[in-house]
C-alpha cells in the first residue's frame, strides 16, 4: 500500500516548479533556461540527471557538463543531484546538494534573501563523492 502511494506520487509530481512569477525555478539536476516552460522527454532528461554528454567516468557515473557556467537566464534556479562540499552559487543558479547522505550537510535556501543554512549530517565523509569545480 506504501509503495503504491509512494509511486502514484512519485509519478504525479511536477517535473520542475516555477516559483515567484517567474523568478525562482527548482528542478532535482538543474534546468536550462529555454528550458523552462517545456515538459518533453529532453527536458525531463536534462532536469531529472544534468547536462549528461553519453559518456561514463572511470568509477561508471556519467559525465556532466557543467551547465550552470552557461546558464543565462533571467530567474533563479536552485538544483542539486551533484554533491559540493559547500553551496555553489554560479551566476543565477545555485547547487544546494551538500551531501547529505555522503557526510556533507543537508543545505537549503532562503529565498529571497539567497542566504544558505545547513545541518552537517552523522553519516561519515565521503569525500570523492563530492564533486569540485575549475
Amino acid at each position: 500500500m506504501i509503495r503504491r502511494k509512494f509511486i502514484r506520487l512519485y509519478e504525479g509530481a511536477p517535473l520542475y516548479a516555477v516559483l515567484d512569477e517567474g523568478r525562482l525555478v527548482i528542478a532535482h539536476a538543474g534546468i536550462r533556461h529555454d528550458y523552462i516552460g517545456r515538459m518533453d522527454k529532453k527536458v525531463k532528461t536534462f532536469v531529472l540527471y544534468g547536462d549528461i554528454t553519453g559518456e561514463t567516468n572511470p568509477d561508471g557515473t556519467p559525465v556532466r557538463r557543467d551547465w550552470a557556467k552557461r546558464y543565462r537566464g533571467d530567474a533563479w534556479v536552485v538544483y542539486g543531484h551533484t554533491p559540493v562540499e559547500k553551496p555553489r552559487f554560479v551566476g543565477q543558479t545555485v547547487n544546494i546538494d551538500t551531501g547529505c547522505v555522503f557526510g556533507g550537510a543537508l543545505t537549503a535556501l532562503r529565498y529571497p534573501e539567497m542566504e544558505t543554512v545547513s545541518v552537517p549530517s552523522s553519516m561519515p565523509h565521503v569525500p570523492e563523492k563530492f564533486r569540485t569545480f575549475s
